[in-house]
């Protein structure tokens, strides 16, 4: 496939905890059908791929570092805590920071901007210049996890939270078309039920919240992918990138059709 290089695409990868590896699928199947992407934007984990992508790393790069962390990051998301001779979120915090080739926006192979939330007023705040890893430690943080990232005079929290999948900050930055991922679906999730689980019925308050937030973003970019994750584990990084690839596979006609 050909991509036609007449307008510039922009990848919109919203936030969603582990769910946010199958982002990486979905980066693998456009590399595959060769689609270049011009500009990517993201929160949380989404943020997270698509500063490391445009740093360098292939698919299969991602996925590699994906596993390399995926007991300890299913661990603290699992229990909200510090986990004795595990890890810490502040070391997981250092070791990702290591992993990073880049430290400057202006250093990545394409632009990216991010997502963060501040936490005094709510707002939105988007980055796309200077230091890399204080906006991208703010945009990850996920609050009882992860402790709240400074950035100057401002204090920053996952931004899941205010701007879960920058559709429009790509507008902004000269993307013609853009292809969003959400991993926000309610289908995937176990029908409400009187006496459901405490811990099912706040994963499914949580991503109802996030899906609410998020429809703005999701109504005005051109093609929304959203794979199918129902019953991954936490922890089975593989799983989730052969969902995101699948998604992005099963829509192939329409990824032609956007980019003809």
């Amino acid at each position: 496939m050909k991509t036609c290089r007449k307008q510039k695409l922009g990848l919109a990868l919203s936030s969603g905890g582990v769910l946010g590896y199958a982002h990486i699928g979905v980066l693998r199947a456009l590399e595959e059908l060769r689609v270049q992407i011009d500009l990517l934007s993201g929160a949380s984990m989404g943020a997270v791929v698509a500063v490391f992508s445009a740093a360098g790393l292939d698919s299969l790069a991602l996925e590699a570092l994906g596993v390399k962390y995926s007991a300890q990051v299913a661990t603290l998301l699992a229990s909200m805590i510090s986990v004795s001779g595990l890890t810490t979120p502040s070391r997981l915090r250092a070791s990702l920071r290591k992993e990073l080739p880049v430290t400057v926006f202006e250093a990545l192979q394409k632009p990216v901007c991010i997502a963060a939330t501040d936490i005094q007023t709510g707002r939105a705040l988007v980055f796309d210049t200077g230091d890399i890893w204080g906006p991208l430690s703010g945009s990850f943080c996920l609050p009882g996890v992860f402790p709240v990232a400074r950035v100057g005079d401002q204090y920053l929290v996952d931004g899941g939270m205010s701007m879960p999948v920058p559709v429009t900050e790509l507008r902004k930055r000269g993307a013609r078309r853009v292809v969003a991922v959400s991993l926000y679906d309610l289908v995937q999730h176990e029908e409400y039920k009187p006496g459901m689980k405490i811990s099912k019925l706040l994963d499914r308050s949580l991503n109802l919240t996030l899906d609410n937030v998020a429809q703005s973003e999701l109504e005005v970019a051109d093609l929304v992918i959203r794979p199918d994750l129902k019953g991954c584990e936490p922890s089975d990084v593989h799983e989730y990138v052969a969902r995101g690839y699948a998604a992005v596979m099963s829509r192939r006609a329409e990824v032609e059709a956007l980019l003809a």
